[in-house]
């Protein structure tokens, strides 16, 4: 089987061990299988309309693909620099059906060669390694891009998809932060009335994850204040 370089995000959700007995099976089953069916909805092939550098637009097809099992979800797609804004998108978007669904789900971006066999389920991806180490320092609900970025030569995140964000890790300093994050709170405030912070604060309901939600409230806030981070990125520091 041959390897391809490959897009990938992996996401779990946040607290599942204790939503299952807060919840009970019928509705946890309920609000994973909405979930899914919004996953369903954002990826698949379709046709991909993305701006040039030059001003200009193109048109083509992308495919991202996705597979679950438990609370985890793994999207993934050939990697592609110019569609490489529609997949960040598609993460920020995700983390908000999920916020709608009550289920906060935090994660990774990743990068690398990988090979991917959904219909025999065989997933041999080094990358993913990185995904799931990088996942369990977050403290909060978003995901982060990972440090296989800095290791390919790629190009195409839009500056209005991403921030400068990691104070949502423990240990800040970890070899494994590169202080990049997928900026989901301006998907929300571009696509929904409600305010999300509501939202988040509705779900913090355990003890044990209160400083997760906190953390998630805080980073929404600093979305909201530097919308046009790009537009004075040599004046702002890391939040």
């Amino acid at each position: 089987m041959v390897k391809d370089l490959y897009l990938l995000c992996l996401m779990d959700v946040l607290g599942f061990k204790h939503l299952f007995s807060n919840l009970g099976l019928c509705e946890i089953y309920n609000k994973y299988a909405e979930l899914i069916s919004k996953v369903r909805m954002h990826t698949g092939t379709g046709t991909d309309i993305i701006r040039l550098p030059d001003g200009g637009i193109a048109m083509g097809t992308i495919t991202i693909d996705y597979a679950y099992f438990s609370d985890t979800i793994l999207f993934w797609m050939k990697y592609n620099w110019l569609s490489l804004p529609t997949f960040t998108n598609v993460m920020s978007e995700i983390i908000c059906c999920g916020l709608e669904q009550s289920l906060p789900l935090r994660g990774t971006m990743v990068i690398g060669e990988m090979i991917l066999d959904k219909e025999s389920n065989l997933f041999l991806v080094q990358p993913i390694i990185e995904a799931a180490e990088t996942e369990r320092l977050q403290k909060w609900i978003g995901v982060s891009i990972g440090t296989s970025f800095k290791e390919h030569n790629h190009q195409g995140f839009y500056l209005d998809t991403v921030l400068p964000y990691k104070s949502h890790f423990a240990d800040q300093d970890n070899s494994l932060v590169t202080g990049m994050v997928v900026d989901w709170p301006r998907k929300w405030r571009a696509s929904r009335k409600e305010d999300v912070r509501v939202i988040v604060a509705g779900m913090d309901v355990d003890k044990n994850y209160s400083i997760y939600y906190g953390n998630t409230t805080r980073f929404i806030e600093f979305s909201e204040k530097n919308y046009d981070w790009f537009k004075k990125q040599k004046h702002l520091s890391y939040g």
